[in-house]
Protein backbone atom coordinates (compact mmCIF):
# COMPACT_ATOMS: atom_id res chain seq x y z
CA UNK A 1 0.00 0.00 0.00
CA UNK A 2 1.36 3.59 -1.01
CA UNK A 3 2.40 6.08 2.00
CA UNK A 4 0.73 8.56 0.06
CA UNK A 5 -3.04 8.97 0.07
CA UNK A 6 -2.97 10.99 -3.05
CA UNK A 7 -0.35 10.24 -5.95
CA UNK A 8 -0.71 12.19 -9.27
CA UNK A 9 1.61 13.71 -12.01
CA UNK A 10 1.72 16.53 -14.38
CA UNK A 11 4.53 18.49 -16.18
CA UNK A 12 4.75 21.20 -13.78
CA UNK A 13 3.49 21.71 -9.95
CA UNK A 14 3.54 25.73 -8.72
CA UNK A 15 3.71 25.72 -4.79
CA UNK A 16 2.20 28.80 -3.25
CA UNK A 17 -0.83 30.64 -4.91
CA UNK A 18 0.33 34.09 -4.54
CA UNK A 19 0.30 36.47 -7.46
CA UNK A 20 4.07 34.84 -7.78
CA UNK A 21 2.30 31.38 -8.35
CA UNK A 22 -0.40 32.99 -10.47
CA UNK A 23 1.69 34.12 -13.10
CA UNK A 24 3.74 30.69 -12.99
CA UNK A 25 0.48 28.98 -13.23
CA UNK A 26 -1.38 30.45 -16.02
CA UNK A 27 1.68 31.13 -18.25
CA UNK A 28 3.08 27.45 -17.61
CA UNK A 29 -0.36 26.62 -18.70
CA UNK A 30 -0.74 28.85 -21.84
CA UNK A 31 2.86 27.05 -22.63
CA UNK A 32 0.93 23.76 -22.96
CA UNK A 33 1.85 22.19 -19.68
CA UNK A 34 -0.31 20.55 -17.32
CA UNK A 35 -0.25 22.32 -13.92
CA UNK A 36 -1.31 21.45 -10.51
CA UNK A 37 -0.93 24.60 -8.53
CA UNK A 38 -1.47 24.00 -4.58
CA UNK A 39 -1.88 26.41 -1.67
CA UNK A 40 -0.99 26.01 2.01
CA UNK A 41 -3.59 28.43 3.02
CA UNK A 42 -7.30 28.16 2.95
CA UNK A 43 -7.66 30.65 0.23
CA UNK A 44 -5.89 31.70 -3.42
CA UNK A 45 -3.93 34.76 -4.13
CA UNK A 46 -1.55 35.17 -0.91
CA UNK A 47 -1.93 38.98 0.03
CA UNK A 48 -4.41 39.62 -2.43
CA UNK A 49 -7.64 38.72 -0.95
CA UNK A 50 -6.05 38.62 2.49
CA UNK A 51 -5.83 42.33 3.55
CA UNK A 52 -9.46 44.11 2.63
CA UNK A 53 -8.79 46.76 0.03
CA UNK A 54 -6.03 46.53 -0.46
CA UNK A 55 -4.36 47.67 -4.01
CA UNK A 56 -3.08 45.15 -5.91
CA UNK A 57 0.16 47.49 -6.68
CA UNK A 58 1.67 47.44 -10.05
CA UNK A 59 -0.79 44.93 -11.71
CA UNK A 60 -0.68 47.59 -14.77
CA UNK A 61 1.69 49.80 -16.06
CA UNK A 62 -0.21 53.48 -17.01
CA UNK A 63 -3.16 52.25 -17.18
CA UNK A 64 -1.97 48.76 -19.83
CA UNK A 65 -1.52 44.91 -19.01
CA UNK A 66 1.83 44.57 -18.19
CA UNK A 67 1.66 40.68 -19.26
CA UNK A 68 -0.80 37.85 -20.35
CA UNK A 69 -1.53 36.77 -16.74
CA UNK A 70 -1.82 40.26 -15.63
CA UNK A 71 -4.29 41.19 -18.06
CA UNK A 72 -6.27 38.41 -17.45
CA UNK A 73 -6.76 38.68 -13.79
CA UNK A 74 -7.33 42.29 -14.26
CA UNK A 75 -10.18 40.88 -17.05
CA UNK A 76 -11.80 38.49 -14.65
CA UNK A 77 -12.19 41.38 -11.67
CA UNK A 78 -13.34 44.23 -13.74
CA UNK A 79 -15.99 41.88 -15.04
CA UNK A 80 -17.76 41.96 -11.94
CA UNK A 81 -18.06 45.42 -11.76
CA UNK A 82 -17.94 48.68 -9.28
CA UNK A 83 -18.65 46.86 -6.38
CA UNK A 84 -16.08 44.38 -6.75
CA UNK A 85 -12.49 46.82 -7.45
CA UNK A 86 -11.77 50.37 -8.05
CA UNK A 87 -8.86 51.97 -9.50
CA UNK A 88 -5.67 52.10 -7.18
CA UNK A 89 -3.68 55.01 -6.06
CA UNK A 90 -0.95 56.36 -8.41
CA UNK A 91 1.79 57.39 -6.29
CA UNK A 92 5.27 55.91 -6.79
CA UNK A 93 5.17 53.26 -4.09
CA UNK A 94 1.65 51.80 -4.91
CA UNK A 95 1.26 52.90 -8.50
CA UNK A 96 -0.57 51.37 -11.42
CA UNK A 97 -3.21 49.06 -9.88
CA UNK A 98 -6.34 48.07 -8.70
CA UNK A 99 -8.16 48.04 -5.14
CA UNK A 100 -10.39 45.10 -4.68
CA UNK A 101 -12.36 43.88 -2.86
CA UNK A 102 -10.81 40.42 -1.17
CA UNK A 103 -14.36 37.75 -1.90
CA UNK A 104 -14.58 39.50 -5.60
CA UNK A 105 -10.23 39.31 -5.69
CA UNK A 106 -10.90 35.48 -4.83
CA UNK A 107 -13.68 34.67 -6.90
CA UNK A 108 -12.01 36.22 -10.09
CA UNK A 109 -8.62 34.20 -8.93
CA UNK A 110 -10.97 30.79 -9.22
CA UNK A 111 -12.68 32.43 -12.56
CA UNK A 112 -8.81 32.60 -14.18
CA UNK A 113 -7.96 29.64 -12.88
CA UNK A 114 -10.76 27.44 -14.51
CA UNK A 115 -10.63 29.43 -17.56
CA UNK A 116 -7.34 27.89 -17.78
CA UNK A 117 -7.45 24.31 -16.54
CA UNK A 118 -5.24 24.43 -13.90
CA UNK A 119 -6.06 22.49 -11.05
CA UNK A 120 -5.61 23.08 -8.06
CA UNK A 121 -5.34 22.25 -4.30
CA UNK A 122 -6.29 24.44 -1.28
CA UNK A 123 -4.81 23.85 2.12
CA UNK A 124 -2.03 21.55 1.12
CA UNK A 125 1.25 22.90 2.89
CA UNK A 126 4.91 21.79 1.38
CA UNK A 127 5.98 18.89 3.93
CA UNK A 128 9.04 17.60 1.46
CA UNK A 129 10.31 17.35 -1.76
CA UNK A 130 10.25 13.84 -3.57
CA UNK A 131 13.66 13.64 -5.75
CA UNK A 132 14.78 11.71 -8.85
CA UNK A 133 18.49 10.94 -9.38
CA UNK A 134 19.37 14.01 -7.64
CA UNK A 135 16.68 16.28 -8.81
CA UNK A 136 13.79 17.78 -7.58
CA UNK A 137 11.16 15.51 -9.57
CA UNK A 138 7.89 16.93 -6.99
CA UNK A 139 6.46 17.70 -4.00
CA UNK A 140 4.82 16.03 -0.98
CA UNK A 141 2.02 17.84 0.68
CA UNK A 142 0.18 17.40 4.24
CA UNK A 143 -3.63 17.32 3.83
CA UNK A 144 -5.93 16.55 6.43
CA UNK A 145 -6.37 12.80 5.53
CA UNK A 146 -2.12 12.33 5.34
CA UNK A 147 0.59 12.67 2.73
CA UNK A 148 -0.25 14.11 -0.98
CA UNK A 149 2.34 13.09 -3.74
CA UNK A 150 2.31 15.72 -6.69
CA UNK A 151 5.11 14.38 -8.77
CA UNK A 152 6.17 16.97 -11.69
CA UNK A 153 8.78 17.27 -14.48
CA UNK A 154 9.48 20.43 -12.69
CA UNK A 155 8.22 22.18 -9.69
CA UNK A 156 8.00 26.02 -8.89
CA UNK A 157 8.47 27.28 -5.68
CA UNK A 158 5.94 30.29 -5.00
CA UNK A 159 5.75 30.04 -1.69
CA UNK A 160 7.09 33.33 -0.60
CA UNK A 161 8.95 31.45 2.56
CA UNK A 162 10.90 29.26 0.11
CA UNK A 163 9.29 25.94 1.79
CA UNK A 164 10.32 23.81 -1.80
CA UNK A 165 13.54 25.24 -1.72
CA UNK A 166 14.27 24.96 1.74
CA UNK A 167 12.95 20.72 1.91
CA UNK A 168 14.95 20.29 -1.65
CA UNK A 169 18.13 21.67 0.56
CA UNK A 170 18.92 24.77 -0.98
CA UNK A 171 21.23 27.41 0.58
CA UNK A 172 19.21 30.57 1.55
CA UNK A 173 19.67 34.09 3.53
CA UNK A 174 17.38 35.45 5.82
CA UNK A 175 16.76 39.03 7.08
CA UNK A 176 18.86 41.97 6.59
CA UNK A 177 22.59 41.03 6.31
CA UNK A 178 24.31 43.11 8.98
CA UNK A 179 21.92 42.84 11.67
CA UNK A 180 19.12 40.36 10.72
CA UNK A 181 15.88 41.94 10.93
CA UNK A 182 13.12 41.88 8.90
CA UNK A 183 10.52 43.94 7.48
CA UNK A 184 7.30 44.22 10.24
CA UNK A 185 4.36 41.54 9.92
CA UNK A 186 1.34 43.10 9.28
CA UNK A 187 -2.05 42.18 10.01
CA UNK A 188 -4.54 44.29 8.03
CA UNK A 189 -8.40 44.96 8.34
CA UNK A 190 -11.14 47.28 7.27
CA UNK A 191 -13.57 49.44 9.48
CA UNK A 192 -17.15 50.05 8.80
CA UNK A 193 -19.72 53.02 9.99
CA UNK A 194 -17.17 55.23 7.94
CA UNK A 195 -18.29 58.66 6.36
CA UNK A 196 -15.94 58.82 3.57
CA UNK A 197 -16.87 62.34 3.04
CA UNK A 198 -16.21 63.79 6.20
CA UNK A 199 -13.46 61.44 7.49
CA UNK A 200 -11.17 61.35 4.38
CA UNK A 201 -11.16 65.55 4.13
CA UNK A 202 -10.00 65.21 8.26
CA UNK A 203 -7.48 62.75 7.61
CA UNK A 204 -5.71 64.10 4.71
CA UNK A 205 -5.19 67.52 6.53
CA UNK A 206 -4.48 66.18 10.38
CA UNK A 207 -3.10 62.77 10.20
CA UNK A 208 0.37 64.43 11.05
CA UNK A 209 -0.91 66.61 13.67
CA UNK A 210 -4.23 65.89 15.35
CA UNK A 211 -3.96 62.54 14.73
CA UNK A 212 -0.69 61.80 15.99
CA UNK A 213 -1.02 63.43 19.22
CA UNK A 214 -4.19 61.51 19.72
CA UNK A 215 -1.66 58.53 19.10
CA UNK A 216 0.73 59.14 20.91
CA UNK A 217 -1.55 60.00 24.11
CA UNK A 218 -3.31 56.88 23.75
CA UNK A 219 -0.13 54.78 23.84
CA UNK A 220 0.78 56.66 26.99
CA UNK A 221 -2.64 54.83 27.96
CA UNK A 222 -1.29 51.62 26.98
CA UNK A 223 -3.03 51.52 23.48
CA UNK A 224 -1.70 49.40 20.27
CA UNK A 225 -0.26 52.26 17.80
CA UNK A 226 0.77 51.02 13.80
CA UNK A 227 4.24 52.34 13.03
CA UNK A 228 2.18 54.33 10.51
CA UNK A 229 -1.33 54.13 8.99
CA UNK A 230 -2.98 54.10 5.64
CA UNK A 231 -6.73 53.83 5.03
CA UNK A 232 -7.50 52.75 1.03
CA UNK A 233 -10.64 53.30 0.23
CA UNK A 234 -13.13 50.54 -0.05
CA UNK A 235 -15.70 49.85 -2.74
CA UNK A 236 -18.68 49.68 -0.22
CA UNK A 237 -20.52 52.73 1.15
CA UNK A 238 -19.01 53.12 4.78
CA UNK A 239 -16.57 50.81 4.34
CA UNK A 240 -12.63 51.74 4.34
CA UNK A 241 -9.27 49.44 4.29
CA UNK A 242 -6.48 49.79 6.40
CA UNK A 243 -2.85 49.06 5.76
CA UNK A 244 -0.44 49.71 8.33
CA UNK A 245 3.38 49.26 9.34
CA UNK A 246 2.46 46.62 12.62
CA UNK A 247 2.09 47.52 16.04
CA UNK A 248 4.99 50.27 16.49
CA UNK A 249 6.78 47.64 19.22
CA UNK A 250 6.97 44.76 17.21
CA UNK A 251 10.06 43.48 17.27
CA UNK A 252 11.76 43.34 14.17
CA UNK A 253 13.53 40.06 14.72
CA UNK A 254 10.04 38.83 14.55
CA UNK A 255 10.34 35.90 11.81
CA UNK A 256 7.48 35.04 10.10
CA UNK A 257 9.25 31.20 10.08
CA UNK A 258 8.35 30.95 13.65
CA UNK A 259 4.71 30.12 14.78
CA UNK A 260 5.20 31.93 18.13
CA UNK A 261 6.22 35.48 16.26
CA UNK A 262 3.33 34.78 13.90
CA UNK A 263 0.52 34.16 16.65
CA UNK A 264 1.99 36.87 18.15
CA UNK A 265 1.48 39.58 14.99
CA UNK A 266 -1.85 38.59 14.47
CA UNK A 267 -2.86 39.42 17.98
CA UNK A 268 -0.93 42.52 18.27
CA UNK A 269 -2.25 43.40 14.69
CA UNK A 270 -6.33 42.69 15.83
CA UNK A 271 -5.13 45.09 19.01
CA UNK A 272 -4.09 48.13 16.63
CA UNK A 273 -7.68 47.50 15.02
CA UNK A 274 -9.16 47.42 17.86
CA UNK A 275 -7.25 50.77 19.52
CA UNK A 276 -7.62 52.76 15.87
CA UNK A 277 -11.42 52.34 17.01
CA UNK A 278 -11.20 53.23 20.20
CA UNK A 279 -9.04 56.79 19.14
CA UNK A 280 -11.22 57.63 16.69
CA UNK A 281 -14.64 56.96 18.50
CA UNK A 282 -13.28 58.68 21.79
CA UNK A 283 -11.63 61.36 20.01
CA UNK A 284 -14.88 62.16 17.92
CA UNK A 285 -12.88 62.16 14.50
CA UNK A 286 -15.29 63.82 11.87
CA UNK A 287 -16.96 60.83 9.71
CA UNK A 288 -15.34 58.02 12.26
CA UNK A 289 -17.32 58.94 15.58
CA UNK A 290 -19.20 55.67 14.95
CA UNK A 291 -16.93 53.27 13.63
CA UNK A 292 -15.88 49.67 14.03
CA UNK A 293 -14.20 46.77 12.97
CA UNK A 294 -15.56 45.59 10.27
CA UNK A 295 -13.13 42.35 9.01
CA UNK A 296 -9.29 41.74 9.69
CA UNK A 297 -7.58 39.80 6.72
CA UNK A 298 -7.47 36.32 6.50
CA UNK A 299 -3.52 36.29 6.47
CA UNK A 300 -0.92 37.80 7.71
CA UNK A 301 1.46 39.86 5.51
CA UNK A 302 4.91 38.97 6.17
CA UNK A 303 7.05 40.76 4.32
CA UNK A 304 10.22 39.04 4.01
CA UNK A 305 11.57 35.82 5.24
CA UNK A 306 13.70 33.32 3.34
CA UNK A 307 15.47 34.22 0.46
CA UNK A 308 17.16 31.52 -1.75
CA UNK A 309 20.29 31.85 -2.69
CA UNK A 310 20.68 31.68 -7.17
CA UNK A 311 22.87 31.43 -9.55
CA UNK A 312 22.66 35.22 -9.11
CA UNK A 313 22.26 37.31 -5.72
CA UNK A 314 20.01 40.75 -6.92
CA UNK A 315 21.78 43.51 -4.99
CA UNK A 316 20.78 46.99 -3.91
CA UNK A 317 23.31 48.39 -6.29
CA UNK A 318 21.54 46.32 -9.17
CA UNK A 319 18.42 48.26 -8.56
CA UNK A 320 19.95 52.12 -9.07
CA UNK A 321 21.29 51.65 -12.14
CA UNK A 322 19.92 50.69 -16.00
CA UNK A 323 21.84 47.51 -15.22
CA UNK A 324 20.89 45.48 -18.61
CA UNK A 325 21.09 41.45 -17.95
CA UNK A 326 21.95 39.46 -20.84
CA UNK A 327 19.58 36.87 -19.39
CA UNK A 328 16.60 39.40 -18.44
CA UNK A 329 13.15 37.92 -18.26
CA UNK A 330 11.38 40.56 -15.94
CA UNK A 331 11.40 44.09 -15.17
CA UNK A 332 10.31 45.90 -11.54
CA UNK A 333 8.59 48.99 -11.77
CA UNK A 334 8.01 51.61 -8.78
CA UNK A 335 10.07 52.25 -5.59
CA UNK A 336 12.23 50.70 -2.74
CA UNK A 337 9.67 49.75 0.18
CA UNK A 338 11.72 48.60 3.02
CA UNK A 339 8.87 48.81 6.00
CA UNK A 340 10.07 50.56 9.25
CA UNK A 341 13.81 49.86 7.66
CA UNK A 342 14.25 52.16 4.60
CA UNK A 343 12.55 53.97 2.05
CA UNK A 344 13.77 55.15 -1.31
CA UNK A 345 13.91 55.63 -5.51
CA UNK A 346 15.09 52.51 -7.68
CA UNK A 347 16.03 52.69 -11.34
CA UNK A 348 12.15 52.21 -12.32
CA UNK A 349 11.65 49.16 -14.56
CA UNK A 350 15.21 47.84 -13.96
CA UNK A 351 16.03 44.37 -15.19
CA UNK A 352 15.80 41.15 -13.39
CA UNK A 353 17.82 38.04 -14.25
CA UNK A 354 16.82 34.76 -14.88
CA UNK A 355 19.36 33.46 -12.94
CA UNK A 356 17.96 35.10 -9.88
CA UNK A 357 15.15 32.42 -10.54
CA UNK A 358 17.27 29.47 -10.66
CA UNK A 359 18.75 27.92 -7.60
CA UNK A 360 22.85 26.98 -6.94
CA UNK A 361 23.34 23.51 -6.90
CA UNK A 362 19.38 21.85 -7.33
CA UNK A 363 17.96 20.90 -10.38
CA UNK A 364 14.61 20.32 -11.07
CA UNK A 365 13.13 23.48 -9.37
CA UNK A 366 12.53 26.97 -10.34
CA UNK A 367 12.10 29.84 -7.25
CA UNK A 368 9.56 32.71 -7.56
CA UNK A 369 8.69 36.16 -5.72
CA UNK A 370 9.41 36.87 -3.02
CA UNK A 371 12.04 33.88 -2.10
CA UNK A 372 13.95 34.62 -5.19
CA UNK A 373 17.61 35.29 -5.27
CA UNK A 374 18.54 38.89 -3.74
CA UNK A 375 19.80 40.93 -0.98
CA UNK A 376 17.58 42.15 1.72
CA UNK A 377 17.25 45.34 -0.23
CA UNK A 378 17.42 44.07 -3.73
CA UNK A 379 14.50 41.86 -2.65
CA UNK A 380 12.48 44.92 -1.12
CA UNK A 381 13.14 47.12 -4.79
CA UNK A 382 9.32 47.15 -6.30
CA UNK A 383 8.06 43.86 -3.96
CA UNK A 384 4.90 45.13 -5.41
CA UNK A 385 2.31 42.44 -5.96
CA UNK A 386 2.87 42.75 -9.94
CA UNK A 387 5.95 42.99 -10.08
CA UNK A 388 5.77 39.18 -8.33
CA UNK A 389 3.50 38.32 -10.50
CA UNK A 390 5.67 38.89 -13.71
CA UNK A 391 8.76 36.92 -11.93
CA UNK A 392 6.10 34.11 -12.08
CA UNK A 393 5.46 34.69 -15.21
CA UNK A 394 9.28 34.44 -16.34
CA UNK A 395 9.31 30.94 -13.91
CA UNK A 396 6.05 29.93 -15.28
CA UNK A 397 7.03 29.57 -18.82
CA UNK A 398 10.38 28.55 -18.25
CA UNK A 399 9.19 25.39 -16.37
CA UNK A 400 7.04 24.57 -19.69
CA UNK A 401 9.65 25.23 -21.60
CA UNK A 402 11.97 23.12 -19.69
CA UNK A 403 9.33 20.39 -18.93
CA UNK A 404 8.66 20.02 -22.87
CA UNK A 405 11.88 19.84 -23.75
CA UNK A 406 13.82 17.60 -21.30
CA UNK A 407 16.21 19.74 -20.05
CA UNK A 408 16.61 21.31 -16.26
CA UNK A 409 16.35 24.73 -15.78
CA UNK A 410 19.38 25.80 -15.11
CA UNK A 411 20.21 24.33 -19.06
CA UNK A 412 17.41 26.02 -20.57
CA UNK A 413 17.98 28.56 -23.62
CA UNK A 414 17.43 31.77 -21.79
CA UNK A 415 17.43 33.43 -25.36
CA UNK A 416 14.27 31.07 -26.37
CA UNK A 417 12.62 31.70 -23.17
CA UNK A 418 12.67 35.71 -23.91
CA UNK A 419 11.60 35.25 -27.15
CA UNK A 420 8.30 33.58 -25.57
CA UNK A 421 7.72 35.86 -22.87
CA UNK A 422 8.04 38.89 -25.22
CA UNK A 423 5.83 37.22 -28.38
CA UNK A 424 3.72 35.16 -26.51
CA UNK A 425 3.27 35.90 -22.64
CA UNK A 426 3.39 39.64 -23.48
CA UNK A 427 6.28 40.62 -21.10
CA UNK A 428 8.08 44.51 -22.20
CA UNK A 429 11.66 43.09 -22.18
Amino acid sequence: MSEYVIEKSCDVVVCGSGPAGLGAAVSARKKGASVMLLEAAGLPGGIIPAVPWMPVNRLLLKDNARTYAHDTLVRHIRKYGDFAWMPGPTDKINGDGLSVHPEYAEIAIYDMLDEAGIDYVLLSPVRDVIKENGRVAGVVVREKRGLAAYHAKVVVDATGDGDVAAAAGCEFAEGREEDGIHMPITLGFSLCGIDKERFYPWWNAEHEGQYKKMADEAEERGYYIAAWIWFPHGTLPGIIGCNHGAWRKQNLKSSGLDSADLTAARRNGLFVARDIVRIFQENKVPGAENCSIDRVGALLGVRDTRRIVGEYTLSFEDTQKDQQFPDTIARKWGYIDANQVYIGPMDSGFSYPYRSLVPKKVDGLLVAGRCASASFMGHTAGKSMGNMMELGVAAGTAAALCAKSGVVPRALDVSKLRDVLIHEMGVKL
